[in-house]
Protein backbone atom coordinates (compact mmCIF):
# COMPACT_ATOMS: atom_id res chain seq x y z
CA UNK A 1 0.00 0.00 0.00
CA UNK A 2 1.06 3.61 -0.57
CA UNK A 3 -1.04 5.32 2.08
CA UNK A 4 0.51 8.38 3.72
CA UNK A 5 -0.68 10.98 6.19
CA UNK A 6 -3.76 12.70 4.63
CA UNK A 7 -3.72 16.38 3.88
CA UNK A 8 -6.27 18.23 5.98
CA UNK A 9 -7.85 20.52 3.35
CA UNK A 10 -8.42 17.70 0.85
CA UNK A 11 -9.73 15.41 3.57
CA UNK A 12 -12.24 18.00 4.83
CA UNK A 13 -13.44 18.75 1.32
CA UNK A 14 -14.01 15.08 0.63
CA UNK A 15 -15.66 14.48 4.02
CA UNK A 16 -18.25 17.13 3.25
CA UNK A 17 -19.43 15.10 0.29
CA UNK A 18 -20.78 12.12 2.34
CA UNK A 19 -19.90 8.48 2.30
CA UNK A 20 -19.82 4.73 1.02
CA UNK A 21 -19.55 3.15 -2.38
CA UNK A 22 -22.79 1.91 -3.90
CA UNK A 23 -23.94 2.97 -7.38
CA UNK A 24 -23.06 0.35 -9.98
CA UNK A 25 -22.84 2.35 -13.23
CA UNK A 26 -22.18 6.03 -12.45
CA UNK A 27 -21.90 8.84 -14.97
CA UNK A 28 -18.33 9.83 -15.94
CA UNK A 29 -16.67 11.52 -12.98
CA UNK A 30 -15.02 14.89 -13.32
CA UNK A 31 -14.86 18.22 -11.57
CA UNK A 32 -17.93 19.42 -13.52
CA UNK A 33 -20.14 16.41 -12.79
CA UNK A 34 -19.12 16.43 -9.13
CA UNK A 35 -19.98 20.14 -8.85
CA UNK A 36 -23.35 19.57 -10.53
CA UNK A 37 -24.21 16.68 -8.23
CA UNK A 38 -23.20 18.70 -5.17
CA UNK A 39 -25.46 21.54 -6.36
CA UNK A 40 -28.32 19.06 -6.77
CA UNK A 41 -27.72 17.74 -3.26
CA UNK A 42 -27.77 21.30 -1.89
CA UNK A 43 -31.08 21.93 -3.67
CA UNK A 44 -32.62 18.68 -2.40
CA UNK A 45 -31.38 19.37 1.12
CA UNK A 46 -32.96 22.82 1.03
CA UNK A 47 -36.23 21.36 -0.29
CA UNK A 48 -36.22 18.70 2.42
CA UNK A 49 -35.67 21.35 5.11
CA UNK A 50 -38.59 23.37 3.70
CA UNK A 51 -40.83 20.30 3.67
CA UNK A 52 -39.84 19.47 7.22
CA UNK A 53 -40.72 23.01 8.31
CA UNK A 54 -44.08 22.72 6.52
CA UNK A 55 -44.68 19.36 8.18
CA UNK A 56 -43.96 20.91 11.57
CA UNK A 57 -46.33 23.80 10.84
CA UNK A 58 -49.05 21.40 9.72
CA UNK A 59 -48.47 19.21 12.75
CA UNK A 60 -48.86 22.26 15.00
CA UNK A 61 -52.05 23.19 13.18
CA UNK A 62 -53.28 19.64 13.60
CA UNK A 63 -52.59 19.82 17.34
CA UNK A 64 -54.49 23.10 17.53
CA UNK A 65 -57.33 21.55 15.57
CA UNK A 66 -57.46 18.67 18.04
CA UNK A 67 -58.06 21.21 20.81
CA UNK A 68 -60.85 22.71 18.72
CA UNK A 69 -62.23 19.22 18.11
CA UNK A 70 -62.34 18.67 21.85
CA UNK A 71 -64.35 21.91 22.20
CA UNK A 72 -66.67 20.78 19.41
CA UNK A 73 -67.12 17.43 21.17
CA UNK A 74 -67.96 19.29 24.39
CA UNK A 75 -70.45 21.42 22.45
CA UNK A 76 -72.04 18.28 21.06
CA UNK A 77 -72.40 16.82 24.56
CA UNK A 78 -73.90 20.09 25.80
CA UNK A 79 -76.34 20.24 22.88
CA UNK A 80 -77.31 16.64 23.46
CA UNK A 81 -78.10 17.58 27.06
CA UNK A 82 -80.33 20.36 25.81
CA UNK A 83 -81.90 17.94 23.38
CA UNK A 84 -82.75 15.57 26.21
CA UNK A 85 -84.27 18.36 28.32
CA UNK A 86 -86.30 19.62 25.37
CA UNK A 87 -87.54 16.14 24.51
CA UNK A 88 -88.74 15.75 28.12
CA UNK A 89 -90.44 19.17 27.92
CA UNK A 90 -92.11 18.22 24.64
CA UNK A 91 -93.28 14.96 26.16
CA UNK A 92 -94.83 16.81 29.11
CA UNK A 93 -96.39 19.40 26.80
CA UNK A 94 -97.73 16.63 24.61
CA UNK A 95 -99.46 15.05 27.61
CA UNK A 96 -100.94 18.43 28.54
CA UNK A 97 -102.03 18.95 24.97
CA UNK A 98 -103.78 15.60 24.87
CA UNK A 99 -105.57 16.37 28.14
CA UNK A 100 -106.58 19.81 26.89
CA UNK A 101 -107.90 18.39 23.62
CA UNK A 102 -109.96 15.82 25.48
CA UNK A 103 -111.30 18.44 27.85
CA UNK A 104 -112.10 20.83 25.00
CA UNK A 105 -113.82 18.05 23.15
CA UNK A 106 -115.91 17.08 26.21
CA UNK A 107 -116.78 20.63 27.07
CA UNK A 108 -117.26 21.53 23.45
CA UNK A 109 -120.16 19.06 23.10
CA UNK A 110 -122.47 21.41 25.06
CA UNK A 111 -120.70 24.57 24.06
CA UNK A 112 -123.66 26.30 22.48
CA UNK A 113 -125.96 25.67 25.43
CA UNK A 114 -123.39 26.66 28.03
CA UNK A 115 -122.37 29.85 26.20
CA UNK A 116 -126.05 30.88 25.92
CA UNK A 117 -126.28 30.96 29.70
CA UNK A 118 -123.42 33.46 29.81
CA UNK A 119 -125.14 35.95 27.46
CA UNK A 120 -127.79 37.02 29.97
CA UNK A 121 -125.81 39.64 31.93
CA UNK A 122 -122.47 41.37 32.31
CA UNK A 123 -121.55 39.01 35.07
CA UNK A 124 -122.31 35.98 33.00
CA UNK A 125 -120.44 37.57 30.07
CA UNK A 126 -117.34 37.74 32.24
CA UNK A 127 -117.82 34.10 33.11
CA UNK A 128 -117.93 33.29 29.39
CA UNK A 129 -114.59 34.94 28.85
CA UNK A 130 -113.12 32.98 31.72
CA UNK A 131 -114.46 29.77 30.26
CA UNK A 132 -113.11 30.49 26.77
CA UNK A 133 -109.69 31.34 28.19
CA UNK A 134 -109.49 28.31 30.47
CA UNK A 135 -111.25 25.59 28.50
CA UNK A 136 -110.49 26.56 24.91
CA UNK A 137 -107.63 29.09 25.19
CA UNK A 138 -105.41 26.63 27.12
CA UNK A 139 -105.47 24.31 24.13
CA UNK A 140 -104.16 27.05 21.82
CA UNK A 141 -101.39 28.09 24.22
CA UNK A 142 -100.25 24.54 24.81
CA UNK A 143 -100.21 23.89 21.06
CA UNK A 144 -98.11 27.02 20.48
CA UNK A 145 -95.71 26.06 23.25
CA UNK A 146 -95.37 22.58 21.78
CA UNK A 147 -94.60 23.97 18.31
CA UNK A 148 -92.03 26.38 19.76
CA UNK A 149 -90.31 23.62 21.72
CA UNK A 150 -90.32 21.40 18.63
CA UNK A 151 -88.66 24.12 16.54
CA UNK A 152 -86.05 24.63 19.27
CA UNK A 153 -85.34 20.90 19.39
CA UNK A 154 -84.98 20.78 15.59
CA UNK A 155 -82.53 23.70 15.78
CA UNK A 156 -80.49 21.90 18.45
CA UNK A 157 -80.41 18.73 16.35
CA UNK A 158 -79.27 20.77 13.33
CA UNK A 159 -76.46 22.34 15.41
CA UNK A 160 -75.32 18.90 16.57
CA UNK A 161 -75.23 17.65 12.98
CA UNK A 162 -73.34 20.75 11.83
CA UNK A 163 -70.77 20.40 14.62
CA UNK A 164 -70.23 16.73 13.77
CA UNK A 165 -69.76 17.53 10.08
CA UNK A 166 -67.29 20.31 10.95
CA UNK A 167 -65.26 17.97 13.11
CA UNK A 168 -65.19 15.20 10.51
CA UNK A 169 -64.26 17.62 7.74
CA UNK A 170 -61.40 19.13 9.74
CA UNK A 171 -60.09 15.71 10.69
CA UNK A 172 -60.09 14.59 7.06
CA UNK A 173 -58.37 17.79 5.90
CA UNK A 174 -55.63 17.67 8.53
CA UNK A 175 -54.98 13.97 8.06
CA UNK A 176 -54.71 14.55 4.30
CA UNK A 177 -52.20 17.38 4.80
CA UNK A 178 -50.06 15.33 7.14
CA UNK A 179 -50.09 12.35 4.79
CA UNK A 180 -49.14 14.54 1.82
CA UNK A 181 -46.27 16.09 3.79
CA UNK A 182 -45.02 12.64 4.73
CA UNK A 183 -45.18 11.48 1.09
CA UNK A 184 -43.33 14.57 -0.13
CA UNK A 185 -40.62 14.24 2.52
CA UNK A 186 -40.19 10.52 1.83
CA UNK A 187 -39.84 11.11 -1.92
CA UNK A 188 -37.28 13.86 -1.39
CA UNK A 189 -35.28 11.73 1.04
CA UNK A 190 -35.21 8.86 -1.45
CA UNK A 191 -34.00 11.15 -4.23
CA UNK A 192 -31.41 12.71 -1.94
CA UNK A 193 -30.08 9.27 -1.01
CA UNK A 194 -29.72 8.23 -4.66
CA UNK A 195 -28.04 11.49 -5.66
CA UNK A 196 -25.70 11.34 -2.66
CA UNK A 197 -24.69 7.82 -3.60
CA UNK A 198 -24.02 9.02 -7.15
CA UNK A 199 -21.80 11.79 -5.79
CA UNK A 200 -19.86 9.32 -3.66
CA UNK A 201 -19.16 7.16 -6.66
CA UNK A 202 -18.24 10.16 -8.81
CA UNK A 203 -15.71 11.32 -6.23
CA UNK A 204 -14.21 7.85 -5.84
CA UNK A 205 -13.97 7.39 -9.61
CA UNK A 206 -12.37 10.81 -9.91
CA UNK A 207 -9.81 10.02 -7.18
CA UNK A 208 -8.98 6.63 -8.73
CA UNK A 209 -8.06 8.45 -11.93
CA UNK A 210 -6.19 11.17 -10.02
CA UNK A 211 -4.19 8.59 -8.05
CA UNK A 212 -3.21 6.72 -11.21
CA UNK A 213 -2.17 9.96 -12.92
CA UNK A 214 -0.05 10.93 -9.92
CA UNK A 215 1.60 7.48 -9.88
CA UNK A 216 2.54 7.74 -13.56
CA UNK A 217 4.57 10.91 -12.92
CA UNK A 218 5.89 9.82 -9.51
CA UNK A 219 3.85 12.41 -7.57
CA UNK A 220 3.70 10.73 -4.14
CA UNK A 221 1.89 13.74 -2.65
CA UNK A 222 -0.82 13.46 -5.33
CA UNK A 223 -1.16 9.73 -4.61
CA UNK A 224 -1.58 10.48 -0.92
CA UNK A 225 -4.26 13.10 -1.59
CA UNK A 226 -6.24 10.76 -3.84
CA UNK A 227 -6.20 7.94 -1.28
CA UNK A 228 -7.23 10.28 1.55
CA UNK A 229 -10.08 11.86 -0.45
CA UNK A 230 -11.47 8.50 -1.59
CA UNK A 231 -11.20 7.08 1.93
CA UNK A 232 -13.13 10.05 3.34
CA UNK A 233 -16.18 9.30 1.17
CA UNK A 234 -15.95 5.51 0.81
CA UNK A 235 -13.82 4.19 3.67
CA UNK A 236 -11.20 1.49 3.21
CA UNK A 237 -13.02 -0.04 0.25
CA UNK A 238 -12.67 3.18 -1.76
CA UNK A 239 -9.08 3.70 -0.58
CA UNK A 240 -8.22 0.20 -1.81
CA UNK A 241 -9.58 1.04 -5.27
CA UNK A 242 -7.28 4.07 -5.47
CA UNK A 243 -4.32 2.08 -4.13
CA UNK A 244 -4.91 -0.61 -6.75
CA UNK A 245 -4.93 2.05 -9.49
CA UNK A 246 -1.73 3.55 -8.09
CA UNK A 247 -0.02 0.17 -8.01
CA UNK A 248 -1.05 -0.63 -11.58
CA UNK A 249 0.17 2.77 -12.81
CA UNK A 250 3.48 2.82 -10.90
CA UNK A 251 6.38 1.77 -13.13
CA UNK A 252 9.35 0.02 -11.54
CA UNK A 253 12.10 2.54 -10.87
CA UNK A 254 15.37 2.12 -12.66
CA UNK A 255 18.16 2.12 -10.09
CA UNK A 256 21.57 3.55 -10.80
CA UNK A 257 24.52 3.64 -8.42
CA UNK A 258 23.82 2.62 -4.82
CA UNK A 259 26.38 3.57 -2.22
CA UNK A 260 26.73 4.23 1.48
CA UNK A 261 29.17 4.29 4.37
CA UNK A 262 29.51 2.89 7.89
CA UNK A 263 28.99 6.38 9.34
CA UNK A 264 25.56 7.36 10.55
CA UNK A 265 23.38 8.42 13.45
CA UNK A 266 23.33 6.85 16.91
CA UNK A 267 19.69 5.81 16.34
CA UNK A 268 20.59 4.12 13.06
CA UNK A 269 23.44 2.17 14.68
CA UNK A 270 21.08 1.18 17.54
CA UNK A 271 18.53 -0.16 15.03
CA UNK A 272 21.29 -2.14 13.25
CA UNK A 273 22.51 -3.58 16.57
CA UNK A 274 18.95 -4.71 17.41
CA UNK A 275 18.54 -6.39 14.01
CA UNK A 276 21.95 -8.09 14.30
CA UNK A 277 20.88 -9.49 17.68
CA UNK A 278 18.25 -11.55 15.84
CA UNK A 279 20.63 -13.24 13.39
CA UNK A 280 19.71 -16.92 13.23
CA UNK A 281 16.03 -16.36 14.15
CA UNK A 282 13.79 -17.98 11.51
CA UNK A 283 11.68 -16.11 8.99
CA UNK A 284 7.99 -16.35 10.03
CA UNK A 285 5.31 -14.86 7.83
CA UNK A 286 3.59 -12.14 9.89
CA UNK A 287 6.16 -12.69 12.63
CA UNK A 288 7.14 -9.88 14.98
CA UNK A 289 8.48 -11.69 18.06
CA UNK A 290 12.19 -11.47 18.98
CA UNK A 291 13.88 -14.86 19.38
CA UNK A 292 10.95 -16.67 17.75
CA UNK A 293 10.39 -15.26 14.27
CA UNK A 294 10.07 -12.18 12.07
CA UNK A 295 9.03 -11.36 8.55
CA UNK A 296 10.90 -8.58 6.71
CA UNK A 297 8.80 -5.62 7.83
CA UNK A 298 8.32 -7.04 11.33
CA UNK A 299 12.09 -7.17 11.82
CA UNK A 300 12.79 -3.56 10.79
CA UNK A 301 9.79 -2.26 12.78
CA UNK A 302 11.02 -4.01 15.93
CA UNK A 303 14.65 -2.95 15.39
CA UNK A 304 13.74 0.72 14.99
CA UNK A 305 11.41 0.49 18.01
CA UNK A 306 14.45 -0.61 20.04
CA UNK A 307 16.15 2.58 18.80
CA UNK A 308 13.18 4.63 20.04
CA UNK A 309 11.24 5.11 16.79
CA UNK A 310 7.74 3.95 15.91
CA UNK A 311 7.16 3.04 12.26
CA UNK A 312 4.23 1.32 10.49
CA UNK A 313 3.97 -2.47 10.42
CA UNK A 314 3.85 -3.40 6.72
CA UNK A 315 6.06 -2.55 3.75
CA UNK A 316 3.10 -1.14 1.79
CA UNK A 317 2.60 1.49 4.50
CA UNK A 318 6.23 1.92 5.59
CA UNK A 319 7.44 3.02 2.15
CA UNK A 320 5.09 5.98 1.60
CA UNK A 321 5.04 6.94 5.28
CA UNK A 322 8.79 7.32 5.91
CA UNK A 323 11.20 10.03 4.79
CA UNK A 324 12.85 9.05 1.52
CA UNK A 325 16.63 9.41 1.23
CA UNK A 326 19.16 9.18 -1.60
CA UNK A 327 20.42 5.76 -2.63
CA UNK A 328 23.84 7.36 -3.05
CA UNK A 329 24.16 8.40 0.59
CA UNK A 330 22.94 5.42 2.64
CA UNK A 331 23.60 5.25 6.37
CA UNK A 332 23.39 2.31 8.79
CA UNK A 333 19.75 1.62 9.70
CA UNK A 334 18.33 2.97 6.43
CA UNK A 335 15.62 0.80 4.92
CA UNK A 336 15.71 -0.39 1.30
CA UNK A 337 12.36 -1.14 -0.33
CA UNK A 338 11.67 -3.50 -3.25
CA UNK A 339 8.72 -3.57 -5.65
CA UNK A 340 6.92 -6.52 -7.24
CA UNK A 341 9.42 -9.25 -6.36
CA UNK A 342 6.63 -11.85 -6.44
CA UNK A 343 4.55 -10.40 -9.27
CA UNK A 344 1.94 -8.73 -7.06
CA UNK A 345 2.69 -5.16 -8.19
CA UNK A 346 3.23 -4.11 -4.57
CA UNK A 347 6.04 -2.78 -2.46
CA UNK A 348 6.58 -6.21 -0.99
CA UNK A 349 10.05 -6.42 0.62
CA UNK A 350 12.29 -4.37 2.91
CA UNK A 351 15.84 -4.86 4.20
CA UNK A 352 18.10 -2.82 6.49
CA UNK A 353 21.36 -1.27 5.29
CA UNK A 354 24.27 -2.10 7.65
CA UNK A 355 27.17 -0.36 5.93
CA UNK A 356 29.86 -2.67 7.23
CA UNK A 357 30.22 -6.41 7.62
CA UNK A 358 30.86 -9.49 5.47
CA UNK A 359 30.13 -7.53 2.28
CA UNK A 360 31.76 -4.26 3.27
CA UNK A 361 29.72 -1.11 2.54
CA UNK A 362 27.29 -3.24 0.51
CA UNK A 363 26.17 -5.26 3.56
CA UNK A 364 22.47 -5.51 4.46
CA UNK A 365 20.57 -7.58 7.05
CA UNK A 366 17.16 -9.10 6.33
CA UNK A 367 14.51 -11.68 7.02
CA UNK A 368 14.51 -12.85 3.42
CA UNK A 369 11.71 -15.38 2.85
CA UNK A 370 10.14 -18.50 4.43
CA UNK A 371 12.65 -21.23 5.10
CA UNK A 372 15.53 -18.84 5.76
CA UNK A 373 16.91 -17.23 8.91
CA UNK A 374 17.74 -13.63 9.62
CA UNK A 375 21.28 -12.93 8.38
CA UNK A 376 23.64 -10.61 6.57
CA UNK A 377 23.42 -10.47 2.76
CA UNK A 378 24.95 -8.48 -0.08
CA UNK A 379 23.00 -5.45 -1.21
CA UNK A 380 20.99 -6.22 -4.38
CA UNK A 381 19.21 -3.85 -6.72
CA UNK A 382 16.66 -6.00 -8.56
CA UNK A 383 13.22 -4.40 -7.85
CA UNK A 384 14.82 -1.74 -5.61
CA UNK A 385 12.69 1.40 -5.70
CA UNK A 386 14.28 3.53 -3.00
CA UNK A 387 15.49 4.05 0.54
CA UNK A 388 13.82 5.58 3.56
CA UNK A 389 15.00 6.68 6.98
CA UNK A 390 12.77 6.85 10.13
Amino acid sequence: MRLRRPRLARTLAASAAAIALVVATPPPAGAGSIAQTRAEIANLTSRLASQQRLAETTANAFDAAKVAFAQITANIHRLRGRETVKRHAIAATSRQLVAAVVRAYVLGSADAQILALFNQSVTTSDARTVYQDRAIGDLTDIRHRYETEKRSLDSTLAQVAAQRALKQGQERTMASLLAQNARNESATRTTLTVVTQTLRHQIITYEVAAGAAAARIGDVSGEQDAVAAASAVGGQTAANLVLAAIRAATPPRIIGTVSGSPAGSAAGHAAVAAAVSQIGVPYVWGGETPGQGFDCSGLVQWAWAKAGYTIPRTTEVQWPSLRHVSLRALQPGDLLFYWNLDGDHLVDHVVMYVGSGPYGTDTIIAAAYPGTRINYAPLFTFGLIGAARP
